[in-house]
């Protein structure tokens, strides 16, 4: 069933992070935009919901690496964030914010993003979730970690039936957006997608759509807009 959710105003939405245990995940292929549906249990019942398919279609561009080790000098401190207090926390966005940013932060080399299907048949974006989240599950001391906008919507889950319904989704890049998504646009904002396995393995998603720009100013805005 397509997940319904009504986008608050920009001014109202919350940007975070996520620590959490896997305990379910699977593609939910329905509706406009397919996700990937993660489960995560933390001090609460959340659903992590990872595009793998935009909304209008567009290209998705993704950067997977199994063996991800964070730049030493960034912000993203995962083996800190992975013995943190499970749950949820806001995270301030802006020029003074300090989520992360695919442009900003160097976290890993933009040009090595590259299209990858949704679903089919050889490497997808679903088929290379599904084999790191059952892994996760079989290990059962893995750690989730999501950063991305908070949500709550009424009543039950729509695709884990937990109550009541809260989660984390735009597990992608916010920034460079024209046209109908560009009140999504702010740096120090982006989503991205980790795992971190008992060895400290990590294993990192990061997505954007191929109609974002990746020069943007310091509202996120494409920093060239056509005249």
């Amino acid at each position: 069933m397509p997940q319904v959710r009504s986008k608050p105003e920009a001014q109202r939405r919350t940007y975070g992070v996520l620590v959490g245990r896997i305990h379910q995940g699977q593609e939910n292929p329905d509706g406009s935009s397919p996700h990937y549906e993660i489960w995560v249990k933390a001090d609460k019942d959340y659903r992590i919901a990872v595009n793998v398919q935009s909304v209008d279609h567009s290209e998705v561009v993704a950067y997977y690496d199994p063996k991800y080790v964070a730049p030493s000098a960034s912000k993203l401190d995962l083996a800190a964030l992975s013995v943190s207090q499970p749950g949820f926390v806001p995270i301030a966005t802006g020029p003074q914010g300090s989520g992360i940013d695919y442009l900003r932060d160097r976290l890993f080399p933009l040009d090595a993003m590259a299209p990858i299907p949704a679903d089919g048949q050889g490497i997808t974006l679903s088929n290379l979730l599904d084999s790191q989240i059952q892994r996760a599950i079989a290990g059962q001391t893995a750690v989730v970690i999501a950063f991305g906008e908070f949500f709550q919507d009424s009543g039950s889950d729509q695709t884990f039936g937990f109550s009541p319904e809260y989660g984390v989704h735009d597990i992608h890049m916010m920034q460079g957006n024209s046209g109908a998504f560009a009140n999504d646009n702010r740096i120090n904002g982006d989503g991205a997608l980790f795992i971190r396995f008992g060895n400290d393995e990590t294993m990192a998603l990061f997505v954007r759509f191929g109609t974002q720009s990746t020069d943007t100013d310091n509202t996120g805005n494409p920093a060239h807009q056509a005249s």
